[in-house]
């Protein structure tokens, strides 16, 4: 070996990172973000801050304040107003009424006296023909349905936040990541660079390594774009900053039931198959309530008045005959619509096909739910299997780039392969980290398709 080559050969060598393997500078970067175990779910934590979040406890801080969800909570306040006014129907109605009256009148007929008179009045209703009873029955659903629609809108946002919590998690790991494939990609750029100046490389690797560098660039740029956008979407969902309400965990464990049974508790706990039910029970109410309306009604009523007139001419109250007197009447009413032009006909046949179309809402909503909650259940099974292969993936690229590596260093081995042995540990260390969100993710959309979300987080 000549003098001039034993030099290109030490200079090249002393580039190459001979002192550390491939896999020990992995096992460097990694050490800046050490991993611990969360006390609350066995989740792993990526990186260390005296500010960091548990999932649960952004997620009940971020509820607290959620507007949404205050919402839905007036509208339950409001249904149960809806029952207390039905209930009043029940109830006597008392009511006090008068009214006065001062007239001058000079002429043919001089005229000065005041009028005054007051009437007591309370009516009862006997019989609705079950009405009233009826009215009480649908506002005591439609607050169920209130009630339904309040844990669905839990359950939205409970989801929106979850999602903004890993995808902040998720995304500053995929932006680590690119970050250090980027670092690398560099390391060999400016290799390569040397080595064609000492004439070891040729312009098309000089040229190769360049693009792989700018494709790097671009990758980590749109990384960190939406790293930033999933920052500024758990900081509206939360009223936090990132920085002073870090999330942090990761690893979850995930045991899934059968698959029939996650069919059958979306079937009898799923909010939007409930929502519906509760629609069809109140239009089924409804109908009978506008059929009573053409049904008899008996209303008793008794009014006490008092009637009192006074001459100012004569300066006395005139006698009962003239102007003073009291009445009280009792008053029985009957009512019967025998015929009402086909209106309450009519009104019943679109309340009947709104139940109809509720009904086949229900099924059409039941059978799209089967489909998705098979989806995601699938999804789960096979990220869970995807992270284990995975696993073993970036630990054999990782070997294989670390012998790459060694060989580059002794200019044994070229360029190309050593770049998709580099693209194959970062896209397989990508890959992992957006199964692991998806799977997570996953999970937790089937859990409220179950309706059991609002339970794993205490509400």
């Amino acid at each position: 070996m000549t003098l001039n080559s034993i030099s290109k050969y030490l200079i090249i060598s002393s580039l190459c990172f001979p002192a550390h393997s491939f896999a020990e500078m992995v096992q460097d970067a990694n050490a800046t973000l050490p991993l611990q175990q969360s006390p609350e779910t066995n989740a792993t934590v990526p990186f260390i801050s005296k500010n960091k979040v548990s999932l649960k406890t952004a997620v009940n801080e971020a509820i607290d304040t959620n507007y949404r969800v205050k919402q839905a909570k007036e509208r339950v306040e409001q249904s149960q107003h809806f029952i207390r006014e039905a209930y009043a129907d029940f109830l006597p109605q008392v009511a006090l009424t008068g009214n006065t009256q001062r007239k001058k009148y000079e002429g043919f007929d001089n005229q000065n006296y005041s009028q005054s008179q007051y009437n007591f009045v309370v009516s009862y209703n006997l019989f609705s023909s079950g009405k009233d009873f009826a009215t009480v029955q649908k506002n005591k659903i439609l607050k169920q349905q209130q009630e339904e629609k309040l844990k669905g809108t839990l359950e939205e946002e409970i989801v929106k936040i979850i999602d903004a919590y890993f995808s902040v998690v998720y995304g500053k790991l995929s932006l680590d990541v690119n970050q250090k494939n980027y670092d690398k990609l560099v390391k060999i750029y400016e290799i390569v660079k040397t080595k064609r100046e000492l004439g070891a490389a040729t312009m098309g690797d000089e040229s190769s390594i360049s693009a792989s560098v700018s494709n790097a660039k671009t990758a980590m740029t749109n990384t960190e774009s939406a790293y930033n956008n999933a920052k500024d979407y758990y900081e509206f969902l939360t009223n936090k900053k990132v920085e002073e309400y870090v999330p942090y965990e990761t690893g979850f464990e995930i045991n899934l039931p059968s698959i029939d049974e996650v069919l059958e508790g979306i079937q009898a706990n799923n909010t939007d198959v409930n929502i519906i039910k509760s629609q069809i029970k109140a239009k089924q109410k409804e109908i009978f309530i506008n059929k009573a309306t053409d049904y008899p009604t008996i209303d008793l009523t008794f009014t006490d008045s008092r009637r009192n007139r006074y001459d100012y001419d004569n300066h006395n109250a005139l006698p009962p005959a003239d102007g003073y007197n009291t009445d009280q009447l009792v008053q029985l009413s009957f009512n019967y619509n025998l015929y009402t032009g086909g209106r309450t006909e009519a009104k019943t046949a679109r309340l009947m096909s709104e139940a109809t179309e509720g009904a086949y809402n229900l099924e059409y909503t039941s059978k799209e739910l089967k489909w998705n909650s098979q989806k995601l259940y699938n999804s789960v099974q096979t990220n869970t299997k995807t992270l284990e292969t995975l696993s073993s993936e970036i630990e054999a690229s990782e070997k294989m780039a670390d012998a790459y590596w060694e060989r580059f260093r002794l200019s044994s081995q070229d360029l190309v392969t050593l770049l998709q042995a580099q693209r194959q540990v970062n896209s397989a260390e990508l890959e992992k980290l957006r199964s692991e969100k998806t799977r997570i993710l996953d999970y937790f959309n089937l859990l409220a398709k179950q309706g059991k979300l609002l339970e794993y987080f205490g509400y």
